[in-house]
């Protein structure tokens, strides 16, 4: 029995304490952290109490009977107007951990509140949420913080004061409308992830944005580790900034679909980074401080800048890909001229890397739109300047990557060395004759019982006479002469001594067969063919190898020597022509390597 009565008297403390405020030092009120029901009457009643300060906890807020005099209909829609019911000022309200659960055809609207500080926090809304004229003080916080809103949420009508908005970690899953002079705004690690089915059922055919700031007025508007996702929904942007005038824009790491720029206006300071937008910028007539901004290009590569056209409450994107949209000129106008505003910017401030990048782009839209010419208005200059541009893309991003242009040098080198190795040349004087000449030669030694030596013996040149008169009247007779000329003779005696002894003494050491190959039988004629088959791999590599060597050499005289001398192949053969046509070629990557350069080292400077 005690403890059944014990049981029940908690239960009745823990139910009256819901509604019961306990107020800090005369001031504070709160309430119990048991989560209960009320109406938005209720609602009313708790925000009206008494104290400078009101923290209502752990509520489920309903639309119930009682509600009907908060209530207006407008359209399909009613409207429930939580307003004060007397002219109370509040230094802080702070909702937390409460869930408004409303219809989809049901707005709560929080309307003339005279608060400082209002704080949301895990609070989660159902049905669309408007913040109209919450707060008479100027530079008052609206801090939203941990809360999810399943519909539309506006802040509205701040009338001439300014207020500092604040939403940290909270997920919004439509639009996000703020009309409201802000003097500093902070949106952190947000989460705007459409909601398909909400956006599917508005019956406006229009373009919707998930965070929409039109035409506002902002000291400070920082974005920090954003997320937008439309799901794919075609007429969902991401973040409207159009005509706003901002003092100071900070962007770091956020990731979104679109961003809509057009005509707003940054005054004082520009910093972005990190910035990944997947689809457009729109970029008309968008001022920022030249001083002042700092962004590197690689936050708006990818061709995302586009011109923002309204054609029945729908936005079209103009961005010079189609035909179609190269042949509006005055578009195309207005898009290259945002595009050669923020490359001027890079070279103003020194960025070299991201003026290079961003002039990439302006010469790739320059080309598309030469070869649309070239289709409607065919004409030999444009034909060749078209063409030019193709190949100046292709090997050196329109003279702004030396390194990329030295690569393909190198390349055609290659190339040529290759065509140099199948063709005869006077270097190396390896043709048809050499391979037959050294073929019979081998040959004969292995048909026949001839030493390896007297088969492979060379009639002495003039350079061997001259090293064997050099070893008989000064090494052998031991001529007195000065130290310095026995100096020098010594290595030269040596290396007549490898040449005409070493040599021929290695040539014998491979004497592997003495015996005519019709004498041989057995193990010794498979040792035989064996070593035969290993010879001519060997000797097939010496020759590539001798043939790569010369031909590089004779490719890389060819690519850099015309005009400063003779060809390597003077003779008539296919080699002749083919270092002219290298000449010619290496002459114009050179000519065009070296701008390349001094453009790079002239920008550097």
């Amino acid at each position: 029995m005690f403890k059944l009565l014990k049981s029940l008297l908690l239960t009745i403390i823990l139910i009256i304490s819901g509604f019961v405020f306990s107020q800090d030092n005369g001031n504070t009120k709160s309430i119990d952290d048991e989560r209960q029901e009320i109406s938005l009457t209720d609602l009313i009643d708790l925000m009206s109490a008494d104290g400078n300060t009101i923290s209502i906890r752990n509520y489920i807020i309903k639309v119930s009977e009682k509600d009907d005099e908060i209530k207006t209909e407008e359209f399909d829609f009613d409207i429930f107007e939580v307003s004060p019911k007397n002219k109370v000022v509040k230094k802080r309200l702070v909702l937390h951990n409460c869930i408004f659960k409303l219809d989809k055809e049901q707005h709560l609207v929080f309307k003339d509140w005279s608060i400082k500080d209002l704080q949301i926090v895990g609070c989660e809304f159902h049905g669309r949420v408007e913040f109209k004229d919450a707060t008479d003080y100027n530079g008052a916080l609206l801090f939203i913080e941990n809360s999810i809103f399943h519909d539309q949420f506006e802040i509205f009508n701040f009338e001439h004061r300014t207020t500092n908005l604040r939403l940290s970690g909270n997920e919004f899953r439509s639009e996000v409308l703020i009309d409201a002079k802000l003097k500093e705004m902070k949106i952190e690690n947000c989460n705007f992830n459409a909601d398909s089915l909400i956006f599917k059922e508005k019956q406006e055919i229009k373009t919707f944005y998930q965070l929409d700031m039109h035409g506002q007025n902002v000291e400070k508007l920082i974005l920090t580790n954003n997320v937008f996702n439309n799901n794919a929904l075609s007429n969902l942007y991401s973040v409207n900034f159009s005509s706003s005038n901002i003092n100071e824009l900070k962007m770091i790491s956020n990731r979104m679909q679109t961003l809509d720029l057009s005509g707003a206006e940054v005054s004082k300071s520009f910093l972005v980074d990190s910035l990944f937008v997947e689809d457009y910028i729109g970029i008309l007539n968008f001022n920022f401080p030249e001083k002042n901004t700092n962004i590197s290009w690689y936050n708006f590569s990818g061709e995302k800048f586009s011109i923002f056209q309204i054609e029945e409450n729908m936005i079209i994107a103009y961005q010079a890909k189609t035909d179609i949209q190269l042949s509006d000129n005055l578009l195309y106008n207005d898009l290259m001229s945002a595009y050669n505003k923020f490359n001027a910017l890079y070279h103003d401030r020194g960025d070299i890397v991201s003026a290079n990048t961003s002039y990439v782009e302006i010469k790739n839209i320059e080309t598309r739109k030469q070869a649309f010419v070239q289709t409607i208005n065919p004409s030999l200059n444009n034909f060749i300047n078209y063409n030019l541009n193709v190949f100046l893309r292709r090997f050196s991003d329109y003279a702004t990557n030396p390194g990329k242009s030295l690569k393909y040098s190198v390349w055609l080198i290659l190339l040529f060395t290759i065509l140099y190795m199948i063709t005869y040349s006077r270097w190396d004087r390896m043709d048809y004759r050499y391979y037959l000449n050294q073929f019979n030669k081998f040959s004969e030694y292995v048909i026949n019982d001839y030493p390896i030596e007297d088969v492979f013996r060379k009639k002495e040149d003039e350079l061997s006479l001259e090293v064997v008169a050099l070893q008989k009247k000064y090494i052998d007779a031991g001529k007195e002469m000065p130290r310095i000329l026995k100096l020098i003779g010594g290595p030269l005696h040596f290396l007549a001594k490898f040449r005409f002894d070493a040599l021929p003494g290695l040539i014998r050491f491979f004497n592997f067969q003495k015996d005519k190959w019709s004498d041989i039988k057995g193990f010794k004629k498979v040792w035989a063919g064996f070593l035969i088959v290993l010879i001519f791999f060997l000797f097939s590599i010496y020759v590539v190898l001798v043939k790569l060597f010369n031909s590089l050499i004779m490719s890389l005289n060819s690519f850099v020597v015309i005009g400063f001398g003779s060809l390597p192949e003077e003779d008539s053969s296919i080699a002749m022509y083919l270092s002219i046509i290298e000449g010619i070629i290496g002459w114009f990557l050179l000519t065009i390597f070296t701008i390349t350069l001094l453009s790079q080292v002239l920008q550097s400077a």
